[in-house]
């Protein structure tokens, strides 16, 4: 009798302080549902791109709180987000970096960044800010000019030691900006003097800035840029699009045509970052086009998409619709280095790609 009474007792905890901390927890899981804070929301991690909710996407339940109340002369308000401890130990995915999409009590979906996540001994909670700029840019790799997009929260900057104007009259300190993105294959192409083009629809001429500081969280997760303003330049960049330097030169060249003939090249295989997958990660998007006259178009034809992964394709969710496919891989690190090959087939041709699984 005495030893069963020990052993319930020890499940409650081996001293006072654990049983309180499990009861606790108890208690909030029981009354998780109940709850006005308690919202469905979406976790994406996104190595490239924008976020996007596919149908398989998992629907978490956590508990949405404010943070900071709003204040006119500063920036957006802060909320913290909670989620059941079981969803934390279970999905790598809730993390900082990550994206979450939240509805608004207007039933409209609206995305938000992990930015922080609180120390607190129980009932952890994350920092999240909303995104409400597209932040688009362009790189540079092997001679290919690269348009990147991200979602991010923007952040006003009040004081700062660099960022002048000068007119050859006199010099003032110019406005500041901070963008908050996630760290992954697209930010970590942009470098100082990258320029973005970041104002309300319609307003010409639009507001121009160029990165002065770049600052790395210290788990490298997110990472902090610091913007100044800067001029905007209608002969290289692009106000419709809103892409700063989307022209390499001011004057576009010529291209003369030898003949009205239609050549077709090749196939292309287009994605966004490196042809890489994390283990564990969101999905990877993967585009076949057709290359006529020297330029990439949607290809007209069937496609049929395959994998080989040496006989672990069930390691492998995909999707396939037409000329795009969507890969991921299962949470297994034991994957981490290994490849993959996608093959796409049409009617005349046949294009591939290796793709390896890195780490989250």
């Amino acid at each position: 009798m005495i030893d069963s009474f020990r052993l319930r007792m020890a499940s409650l905890g081996s001293y006072e302080g654990e049983s309180r901390r499990r009861n606790s927890q108890k208690i909030m899981d029981a009354s998780w549902m109940r709850d006005a804070a308690t919202k469905p929301v979406y976790v994406k991690w996104v190595d490239s791109g924008l976020p996007v909710v596919d149908d398989d996407d998992q629907i978490f339940y956590a508990k949405f709180n404010v943070k900071s109340y709003h204040n006119i002369t500063g920036d957006e308000i802060a909320y913290l987000l909670q989620f059941r401890q079981e969803d934390l130990i279970d999905n790598p995915n809730i993390k900082v970096g990550s994206y979450v999409q939240i509805k608004n009590e207007m039933d409209e979906p609206e995305w938000w960044l992990i930015v922080h996540m609180d120390d607190r001994l129980q009932f952890r909670q994350f920092s999240i800010l909303k995104c409400l700029w597209v932040y688009k840019w362009v790189s540079k790799k092997d001679g290919q000019r690269i348009v990147h997009q991200c979602l991010a929260p923007p952040r006003n900057q009040s004081s700062y030691n660099s960022g002048t104007w000068l007119d050859y009259t006199f010099q003032i300190v110019e406005n500041q900006s901070i963008a908050i993105m996630p760290t992954n294959d697209d930010t970590r192409t942009i470098g100082y003097d990258t320029k973005f083009l970041i104002s309300e629809p319609g307003r010409y001429p639009p507001i121009a800035w160029k990165i002065s500081k770049i600052f790395n969280s210290f788990n490298g997760d997110i990472t902090r840029f610091t913007m100044t303003q800067e001029q905007f330049n209608p002969a290289t960049d692009n106000s419709e699009l809103m892409i700063a330097n989307y022209y390499e030169n001011a004057i576009e060249p010529e291209i003369i045509k030898t003949q009205e003939s239609t050549t077709f090249n090749d196939l292309e295989i287009v994605y966004s970052g490196q042809p890489t997958v994390r283990a564990g990660g969101g999905f990877k998007k993967i585009t076949l086009k057709e290359c006529i006259d020297g330029q990439l178009v949607d290809i007209s034809d069937d496609v049929k998409w395959s994998v080989d992964f040496g006989g672990s394709e069930d390691k492998l969710k995909y999707t396939a619709d037409g000329n795009v496919f969507k890969v991921k891989c299962t949470n297994d690190y034991s994957l981490i280095g290994k490849t993959f090959t996608i093959i796409a087939e049409s009617k005349n041709s046949s294009k591939s790609i290796v793709v390896e699984v890195i780490s989250l």
